[in-house]
């Protein structure tokens, strides 16, 4: 008698309690979170490199622009001083003819 009361209160504890208020469902909960906040770290690190990578290749971008406008602008002052070059030549020739 005294196991059957027994077995007849301790069921209906179990069926009374909520779900997930025993130490199981604690650990259970306490173990998804860690995952969760784990996964959601890795993919907040992921998108801190990802942005760390564009911006770098951005810089190079910029870097490589500059270089690139920083040679054109030489190029066409070398090109301006052969032309000077030539043009002095000439006037050098046609004041020489001149003297001759």
């Amino acid at each position: 008698m005294k196991c059957t009361t027994l077995f007849l209160v301790l069921s209906m504890v179990v069926l009374m309690a909520q779900p997930g208020d025993c130490i199981f469902g604690w650990i259970f909960k306490g173990i998804h979170h860690a995952v969760h906040v784990d996964q959601d770290q890795l993919d907040q690190d992921q998108q801190d490199q990802d942005q760390q990578d564009q911006d770098q290749q951005d810089q190079d971008q910029q870097d490589q622009d500059q270089q690139d406008q920083d040679q054109l602008d030489q190029d066409q002052l070398d090109q301006e001083d052969l032309d000077q070059q030539q043009l002095d030549k000439r006037s050098f020739q046609s004041a020489r003819r001149r003297f001759d």
